[in-house]
């Protein structure tokens, strides 16, 4: 079974968040039927689309009794998860960007590899993940930064499961546009690596649901779910 071209046939920017990695090479395939599909990410992500409510024990199992971060497709596993008592942590929507042309960028931002040095700002600014979270993004060089005027004004990075994010701009920086220009530069970046740039968005976070329609992200059909 060719699993990448199955589910691209399936709806490729729908299960986008499994394909990706199986062409990067960063996931290893737990299960996969015509019932579902599981994947580890990098060894600290399970990512799962279940098609055959029949198959639930079996993909359950594997998720109930894992302490990775768990990504799941709409569907019956999410309210057994729930039940089962894992921690549910929030609803996306996916966001995939997938045209071929390069953004045009602002002259008056540059862009740089974000730092350890501006380790203690993204702490500072940016809620949703530790200390030792944050440094291993910087130590694998996806975190970039927005310099204005020689000061750090946003940065972004890509999760160790692929998506884009960790979008943050600075209060003093913000209403300028600096977040869109990152994002931009971020989906340049990973479009000159032949990658297919795509995004997991807060349902509740309306402000980035808006950035991504305006740079003409298509979505996918499918609420996604993060436990743990």
């Amino acid at each position: 079974m060719d699993i990448v071209s199955w589910l691209v046939e399936k709806g490729e920017i729908t299960y986008i968040d499994l394909i990706e990695p199986l062409r990067e090479g960063t996931a290893e395939v737990l299960l996969a039927s015509e019932a579902g599909v599981l994947i580890r990410i990098n060894k600290n992500t399970l990512c799962c689309a279940l098609f055959d409510e029949r198959a639930l024990p079996d993909f359950a199992t594997l998720m109930v009794e894992s302490d990775d971060a768990l990504c799941v497709h709409e569907g019956p596993l999410v309210e057994y998860l729930k039940v089962q008592g894992l921690p549910y942590h929030l609803g996306c929507v996916q966001a995939v960007y997938t045209g071929k042309q390069r953004f045009p960028l602002s002259p008056h931002i540059t862009i740089q590899m974000l730092g350890f040095e501006d380790l203690d700002v993204v702490l500072a600014h940016y809620k949703h993940a530790d200390r030792a979270y944050i440094t291993d993004r910087i130590a694998s060089g996806c975190m970039r930064k927005a310099v204005v005027d020689g000061r750090l004004a946003a940065f972004i990075g890509r999760h160790a499961e692929g998506t884009i994010g960790m979008l943050e701009v600075l209060p003093a920086w913000r209403r300028r546009h600096i977040g869109e220009e990152l994002e931009k530069a971020y989906i340049n970046l990973l479009l000159d690596q032949g990658r297919i740039p795509y995004c997991h968005v807060d349902t509740a976070n309306t402000a980035s649901l808006a950035l991504q329609e305006k740079l003409g992200m298509s979505w996918g059909k499918d609420r996604i779910h993060w436990f743990n």
